[in-house]
Formats: C-alpha cells, sequence, structure tokens
C-alpha cells in the first residue's frame, strides 16, 4: 500500500528551484500527483518544459495559474482546490524531501484515519554550525510535548498546546485532503504569513492528529534578503486578517485550550515583526495590535498571558504605549492601553 499523495507547489519567477524541487520528487518517487500553482509568473511556467528538464512524469504533473501574482496564500489555495488524491503536502519551491519523507508516507499508508501529520525538518541557518535538525525554539516544543523521538505518536489536546506554537510553516504537514475541504482550511490570500490560518486551523478542527520525528523536508532560508519571508513593509500587517480568523474559531471553541498558546504566539510574532519593521510603520502596527488585542482578549486572559509570558507581554506594551495614543487617538489607544495594562 502506497499513500494517496499530491504534492502542491507555489512558485512565482523561482524556475531554478522548481527544477531542482521536480527532480527531488522524481527520484523520491512518492507523489501520485504534482500540482504548480504559478503566481503570476513571466513567462509563466510550462509543464511540458519541467517534466522534459526532471523527468518527471508529464501525466503527473498539472501546471495551474494566477493570471497576476495574488501571493502564495492564494496559490496554494487555487492548488487545493484541484487536489483529487487522499492526502496533500503543501511544499515550497525551495524546499527539498529527505528520503526520511519516502518512509514517512509508507509509514502513513497504513496507519488508519488521521486529519494530518506534523513532522520535523532541518532548517539550513543550522548548516553554519553543522548542525541538522529543526531551529531550538522549534525542538523545544516538540520536547516540551515529549514527541521529540518516536514516529507516527498521537498528539493529545495537551501535547498540541505544545506544538501548535511551532512556527507556523506549511510544509511540515501531510493533510488529509477531505478535512481540509470539510472543514473549510485554507490560507489566508495576503501576501505574508498566508500559513498562519492554515496551521491553526488544523490544530483547532482536527480530530485526530499524528507526529512523526522523520526530518521530512529541508527548508532553506534566504540570507541575501530576496525572498517574501525578508520583507517588513507594510504588507506585514496583514497577519492581523489571518490573526482575527484564528480568533474567532478559538471564541467557538472555549474549552480548545488553545486560546493562550495562540496569544502568546500573536504577541511573540507582531513583537519580531516590529524590531524588523520599517520605524516608520511602528504607529500603524501599534493601532493594527490595539484593534485586535482590544477587541479578543478577555480580563481574565489578559492576566494569566502577562503572568506566562511577561517578557512578550511588556514589550506589546511598550509598543502601545509609545506609539499608539500619540499617533492615533481616534482608535482610543489610551483607554485599551491602560486595559491591557490592568
Amino acid at each position: 500500500m502506497t499513500l494517496d499523495l499530491t504534492i502542491a507547489i507555489p512558485v512565482r519567477n523561482d524556475t531554478n528551484h522548481l527544477l531542482h524541487l521536480l527532480a527531488s520528487l522524481a527520484a523520491l518517487d512518492i507523489a501520485r500527483q504534482v500540482i504548480i500553482a504559478d503566481d503570476g509568473s513571466d513567462p509563466p511556467v510550462e509543464a511540458s518544459a519541467l517534466a522534459g528538464a526532471t523527468s518527471f512524469p508529464t501525466e503527473r504533473l498539472t501546471v495551474l495559474r494566477l493570471d497576476s501574482s495574488r501571493g502564495a496564500g492564494a496559490a496554494r489555495n487555487l492548488a487545493l482546490r484541484a487536489v483529487r488524491t487522499r492526502h496533500l503536502l503543501f511544499l515550497d519551491a525551495d524546499d527539498r524531501p529527505t528520503r526520511e519523507l519516502r518512509s514517512l508516507c509508507a509509514g502513513l499508508a497504513h496507519a488508519g484515519k488521521f486529519d494530518f501529520c506534523i513532522f520535523q525538518h532541518h532548517d539550513s541557518r543550522l548548516d553554519k554550525d553543522r548542525l541538522f535538525g529543526q531551529m531550538p525554539f522549534d525542538q523545544a516544543f516538540w520536547e516540551a510535548a515529549d514527541l521529540a523521538r518516536g514516529a507516527l505518536r498521537p498528539v493529545t489536546r495537551e501535547t498540541a498546546a505544545e506544538l501548535v506554537q511551532t512556527a507556523n510553516y506549511p510544509w511540515n504537514k501531510i493533510y488529509r485532503t477531505e478535512f481540509l475541504h470539510s472543514r473549510g482550511i485554507t490560507c489566508t490570500e495576503i501576501s505574508v504569513h498566508n500559513d498562519v490560518e492554515l496551521h491553526w486551523m488544523s490544530f483547532l478542527k482536527a480530530r485526530r492528529i499524528l507526529a512523526s520525528d522523520h526530518v521530512g523536508v529541508v527548508h532553506f532560508v534566504d540570507a541575501t534578503g530576496q525572498r517574501l519571508t525578508n520583507r517588513f513593509g507594510p504588507e506585514r500587517l496583514q497577519v492581523f486578517r489571518a490573526f482575527e480568523a484564528v480568533a474567532q474559531e478559538i471564541r467557538r471553541q472555549p474549552q480548545c485550550g488553545l486560546h493562550l498558546p495562540f496569544y502568546a504566539f500573536t504577541l511573540g510574532l507582531i513583537a519580531w515583526i516590529q524590531g524588523r519593521m520599517q520605524p516608520g510603520m511602528h504607529p500603524r502596527l501599534a493601532a493594527s495590535t490595539v484593534s485586535f488585542l482590544g477587541r479578543n482578549l478577555t480580563a481574565a486572559q489578559r492576566k494569566e498571558l502577562r503572568s506566562l509570558h511577561p517578557e512578550a507581554y511588556e514589550r506589546i506594551l511598550q509598543l502601545v504605549a509609545t506609539h499608539a495614543p500619540a499617533n492615533l487617538p481616534t482608535l482610543r489607544a489610551a483607554p485599551v492601553a491602560k486595559q491591557l495594562q490592568a
């Protein structure tokens, strides 16, 4: 038995990386279907040229196209709507699957019904230190969940509260396609952070999650600052669209046990964005933060969040106090700042 798998790859003007990825997938032979979602590349991506250059079977390769660039979220959603296999894995063009991914797929083919399986990865930032595996902050969550060693172990509600705080990547999970379709789980169609909603909604709506210590993908981080992850202009403010969608779902599931992990995650990501964003954008970031936290955090949650994550909470208070009251009085930032301090 083999896993009935589609691999979906968004791409925009990144043919060289895509060719290397397809060659790797051809060698591993783990996917019944590969869908390339072309996000307005110039020139357009052509299936025949890709197949000819990589030996990937033409009949198993589909190219879909957005006529103009709408971002990786829209491209992933385009591919998701076209998936016809039982399972799905998202990859980026500059990711590389490992031989362990083939072993993981073989195990999952006999694992019964699951909504998704989260697996480990290698981060290229560790290469300089000749280390292999996940970044320490991600590995710490796996250790806290007692899932750092072992293949296809079930994820409980308690361990999900740890694993959900790992970096919100789209390519470290193999999904059951019908789970995504039936529960209406998609990527947010924004320029960056499109995978936040996919990640958190998956944990919130799944009934059976598996975890594997197989290092299934090598993730490359571009040190030259040329990719979407290195942009820190106004597009970063779009993350609040994803935050709001998840916050609404958490309100519908008050017993989910993920509200504090989620708001701790948002505090950390907001602080991370502030540390890299152009200073002139800080007032707008503060305004969005005030609006989001003031609307969604209860008094009890504020108190517990501040107690459990004091450093992150204080950084957000400083952001609001420094920028929001003076620059954005119409948003009633000062009262919200006092509310956050309560």
